[in-house]
């Protein structure tokens, strides 16, 4: 997971550097695709369960948003990046 992040990672500025721009951001529709995506394949996990109250140990369900973990497939999240930097003007704002 780790290698695929950092590939998106350099491959967007590797885009930024050819084509002459200076800065990039998510557009806000790809950003809230993610997050909704993120909540969509959230799982729960024993993770932080002494920091209570708080959302790391899910109390509070129904104001829960995210946990900040992708908890989707490896492949899933592979084909979300790829699918992301074949339209890179779709997805982000360059300055």
């Amino acid at each position: 997971m780790l290698q695929t992040q950092g590939d998106h990672i350099a491959e967007c500025i590797d885009h930024v550097r050819k084509n002459g721009y200076t800065t990039i951001d998510a557009m806000p529709n790809t950003e809230q695709w993610w997050v909704d995506e993120v909540i969509r394949n959230r799982g729960k996990t024993n993770r932080n369960k002494e920091c209570t109250p708080g959302y790391y140990n899910f109390e509070g369900e129904n104001n829960r948003r995210q946990d900040g973990n992708y908890n989707g497939t490896f492949y899933q999240y592979f084909l979300h990046m790829t699918d992301v930097r074949k339209d890179m003007d779709q997805h982000f704002r360059f300055e």
